[in-house]
């Protein structure tokens, strides 16, 4: 298999989507997805098959026009469109994770400075005390 982002099944019913205004040839497909991937002409044809002439949910095949052009069923288009929500909600769920890491870390690190504010403030008093003793007893 060459490298590839996107599984060839996508990829194949991206192309078939398209090129749905004008319609795809089928050799066409299997001619884009051989510069793409190394499949076998048995997952093709089941994919064809499948997902083209015969989606389910249907009880007979389709047929390609008379100048054996094909268009996607909306099953298809429905496929590519969910899958395309579905990576766009994956990217946003990691940004999502990141920056409430960010915020997590943030806030920690506000906490840790108003713990030391605190423990400085209370030095500073207690300082102050000492030096008011100290000015009482030294001007007795």
């Amino acid at each position: 298999m060459k490298k590839t982002k996107e599984p060839w099944q996508i990829v194949a019913a991206r192309y078939c989507v398209e090129n749905s205004e004008k319609g795809f040839n089928v050799l066409a497909l299997k001619d884009y997805l051989k510069t793409k991937y190394d499949i076998q002409d048995r997952h093709f044809t089941q994919f064809i098959d499948e997902e083209i002439q015969l989606p389910s949910g249907r009880k007979f095949s389709r047929n390609a026009g008379l100048d054996n052009l094909w268009i996607p069923p909306l099953d298809l288009v429905s496929k590519i469109t969910d899958y395309d929500e579905l990576q766009e909600a994956r990217r946003n769920s990691k940004s999502a994770f990141r920056l409430s890491l960010l915020a997590i870390a943030i806030s920690v690190v506000s906490t840790a400075i108003g713990i030391v504010q605190i423990f400085m403030t209370q030095d500073v008093i207690v300082k102050n005390e000492i030096l008011k003793a100290e000015i009482m007893n030294f001007s007795k």
